[in-house]
């Protein structure tokens, strides 16, 4: 039976906030959980939820004794509803939201309060999120709806502005590298996982595993081989449409966001020990400002790919891909 989970080290002063609301009995109906991808906030919401769901909390956390926790435990709590896509990057179907009526309309058998989990929140598409939208402008009451998002942009605005919402920053790279080496993760390797997940420590320690650092690597070796000019776009984003398992491609182009991140760095102050990342540089033609302009515009878009592909629009991946492949050689020539 899995334990009950608590918020992680850096999620402190989000936490204490919600929980002192929560004892004082002015939770908001609507939470959204914000921030970036690998930065726990699923974890902090099903913390919290098991903290509502207690029925002799603790210290501020769920017991993980009470009957109510060993229901939340078992998956089988009656007022705790789990929303998520069916297969993992897929869209959160209007059907599934509608579902939400007859969770939300009956009353809670405990006479306490109920929860409503959602995740990905971007994954909605419009009617979905119209359908939510319902949901939240009549609230019903005892209902707790959390909704956890790494795009918030992403949602309807009439969604957001119904939700209190609890942002999520990346923590300190000190505190983030202590954590990961309690992980088992230590030294260069921490950095450098930890680089490249922009700062989100659960997604680093997901980046340093074997599977994930041998797809990347030859994701990298691609783009080397399309910046030589030895490869064509086309084949190379056939192979990239559908990564290796756990790996997904959201995850291929925030890679790739921070490859070029360091580029533009490097490019900068000419400093760097990384040897892909120099081979790629000295290719670019051009020297100066006038040279980092195509970085820039090729950083934007990106950063609008990994939007397509988190706002439940279900954009065409290997069309997404190709035309990115295409504009990346294209910076080569």
């Amino acid at each position: 039976m899995p334990t009950i989970p608590s918020p992680l080290p850096w999620q402190a002063d989000q936490w204490q906030r919600l929980g002192a609301q929560w004892r004082a009995g002015r939770c908001p109906h609507a939470l959204l959980l914000s921030g970036q991808a690998g930065l726990g906030k699923r974890r902090f919401a099903e913390a919290f939820a098991a903290l509502v769901l207690c029925e002799h909390p603790r210290d501020g956390l769920a017991c993980g004794q009470c009957r109510g926790c060993r229901l939340w435990q078992a998956g089988s709590h009656p007022d705790f509803l789990r929303v998520e896509p069916e297969k993992p990057g897929g869209p959160l179907k209007v059907e599934q939201i509608r579902q939400l009526g007859a969770f939300v309309g009956r009353t809670s058998g405990r006479e306490g309060a109920r929860v409503v989990w959602l995740a990905p929140a971007e994954a909605m598409n419009v009617n979905a999120a119209n359908a939510l939208l319902k949901n939240l402008e009549e609230p019903a009451a005892s209902v707790i709806f959390l909704l956890v998002t790494d795009s918030p942009s992403g949602l309807l605005p009439t969604i957001r502005s119904r939700c209190q919402a609890i942002a999520f920053p990346a923590p300190g790279e000190e505190a983030a590298l202590r954590w990961l080496q309690k992980g088992g993760l230590d030294g260069q390797a921490a950095r450098r996982a930890l680089v490249l997940s922009g700062g989100a420590p659960l997604l680093a320690l997901t980046l340093a595993e074997p599977a994930s650092r041998e797809a990347r690597e030859q994701f990298l070796g691609d783009l080397a081989t399309l910046a030589q000019g030895s490869a064509s776009a086309v084949p190379l984003a056939g192979r990239w449409e559908n990564p290796p398992e756990g790996v997904e491609l959201s995850q291929l182009l925030q890679f790739w966001q921070q490859w070029l991140a360091q580029m533009l760095r490097v490019r900068s102050c000419d400093l760097t020990t990384d040897a892909q990342i120099m081979g790629l540089l000295q290719r670019l033609p051009g020297t100066g400002e006038a040279s980092l302009r195509p970085l820039f515009s090729f950083y934007d878009k990106l950063l609008q790919a990994r939007q397509a592909l988190s706002s439940g629009a279900n954009p065409n991946k290997r069309l997404l891909i190709e035309d990115l492949m295409i504009h990346w050689a294209k910076l080569y020539v």
